[in-house]
Parts: C-alpha cells; structure tokens; sequence
C-alpha cells in the first residue's frame, strides 16, 4: 500500500464508514430529533400564557449539543469491543492519518452541522408558532414586552452560542480520545476522569494560589483565574487583576493546545493498534 496520503482512500472510508454505520446514523438521528422536537414542543405549549422559556431553549440546546456530540464521538471506535471488526479496521488499506480523518470529519464537522441545522429548524418553528399564538397581555409594562416576544437562538446571545460551539469542540475531542482509550464503558470512564481532572485541576489551583499569598484570597475567573481578592471576602483589603495579555494568551491557548493535543493523542492511540 502507498504510505502517502490520498483524498481518494479518505472518500472510499467515508463511503465504507456511511455503508456500514448509515442505518445507525440516521436512527441517532431521528431519536435526538425527536426527543428536542417533543421537549420544545411541551416548553412552547406550557409557555402559551407566559412569557416565552428562552432559559429552558438554552438549557435544551446545551445539553443535546453535548450530550449527542460527546456520545457520538464516545461511542465511533465501540466496534473495537468486537475482535473481528478491530481486525477489519487494522488491516484496511490507508494511512493511520486517513482513518483519523474519517471521525475528525464525523464528529467535528458533520454531526455539529446536521445538530445546528436541525435545532435551527425546531427553534425556527416553534418560535414562530409562539409568536403567531401568543398576545402580549396589556397589563404587561413596555420595559417587559419583549419577554413575550419569541427571538431565534443565533439572534439572542451570540458570544454564550460561540462559547458553547467552543466547548464542544474540546469535549468532543476528549471524548473521541476516550473512545481510543478504553475498550468497555468507554463515556463513563471518560466522564469520570474527565470530572476528576478537572476537580484536580481547580484544587492545585487554589493550593497553588495560598502557597504564593499567605493571606486569604479569593479567584475569580469565568474558566480560570483572571482576577483575585485578598482578605475577607466581604471587606478585601486589595484586588490583583491579571494582564489583559494574560487573559487573551490563556483564553486562547488553553483551548487549542488542549484540542490539539487530543487529535495529536488520537493518532497516536490508532498507529499504536496498527503496529
């Protein structure tokens, strides 16, 4: 086999990956549209003399663009619980970089655009039946109308829908990793660890933090630590803001390196099985 990599092998393992997995797909499919359909659906019927839930909508997307997307990308190396089926993928004829290719373009790509576009749909109609159903009630104040006034997702809060879209990214990717990484129950395991590093992460964080400042502090930081008070917390005797360099190299280092380091894992992971 010719060790190069080739678009043409990479459209024959999409083509053998849609043959064989296209009946599951599309039954992932039609259960998470349904069951974000239904639960819309009840949240608009509830919300037919209310102001409209854009909390719960939020809530909603959240949960099934990472539920579905970390999932998916746990569940796409399962076959390798079957010996056969772990054999027929080492001895296929393409690169360790075309059969990475295959799940990076899955979950990274098409999931994530088959997801927006069927919430967008939903959040589409259900929006305009609110709209078209609902009066605003005229004991109602001008400042608190516009509650009674459906708005579409992407239109709402773009900079919460890009942190989200971000996120998605790196829990995908961990989750994908988690798939190379554990043969059996591979979510769970990964959601545990995944839960444990992170506690680890915000204690020696906090360790740290007391080491260096012997007097009480308190972080603050939406991700990570951009800010602190010294003293008490109801009367501080200062506050250290850090950088805004600090804030902008971290913010956008962190979740790269992370991303890439997980892709970088994955390949490695796949080459390991091939030798």
């Amino acid at each position: 086999m010719n060790n190069e990599f080739s678009f043409r092998r990479v459209q024959l393992l999409l083509r053998k990956n849609f043959k064989e997995n296209g009946r599951r797909y599309l039954l992932m499919f039609i259960a998470g549209f349904g069951i974000i359909f239904l639960i819309y659906g009840l949240l608009i019927v509830g919300s037919f003399h209310n102001m409209f839930p854009s909390g719960d909508r939020k809530m909603l997307f959240t949960i099934g663009i990472f539920l579905g997307g970390t999932l998916f990308s746990a569940s796409f190396y399962s076959f390798f619980k079957s010996q056969p089926k772990t054999i027929q993928f080492i001895l296929l004829p393409a690169t360790t970089g075309e059969k990475l290719l295959i799940s990076f373009v899955l979950t990274q790509f098409v999931y994530i655009i088959v997801f927006l576009i069927s919430f967008t749909s939903i959040d589409w109609l259900m929006c305009t039946i609110y709209n078209e159903f609902v009066s605003i009630p005229k004991w109602i104040v001008e400042q608190e109308k516009h509650y009674y006034k459906a708005m579409y997702l992407f239109n709402s809060n773009t900079v919460l829908i890009k942190e989200i879209l971000i996120m998605y990214f790196i829990t995908t990717s961990i989750a994908h990793l988690g798939s190379l990484s554990f043969i059996n129950n591979a979510y769970v395991k990964t959601v545990i660890l995944f839960i444990l590093t992170v506690v680890a992460l915000i204690f020696l964080n906090n360790k740290m933090l007391d080491l260096m400042i012997p007097e009480p502090i308190m972080p603050r930081g939406q991700y990570f630590t951009v800010s602190f008070s010294i003293g008490d917390k109801h009367q501080p005797t200062g506050i250290v803001k850090l950088p805004n360099l600090w804030f902008t190299i971290i913010a956008w280092f962190l979740p790269i390196f992370l991303y890439i380091s997980c892709w970088t894992m994955s390949y490695f992971k796949i080459k390991e099985k091939q030798i």
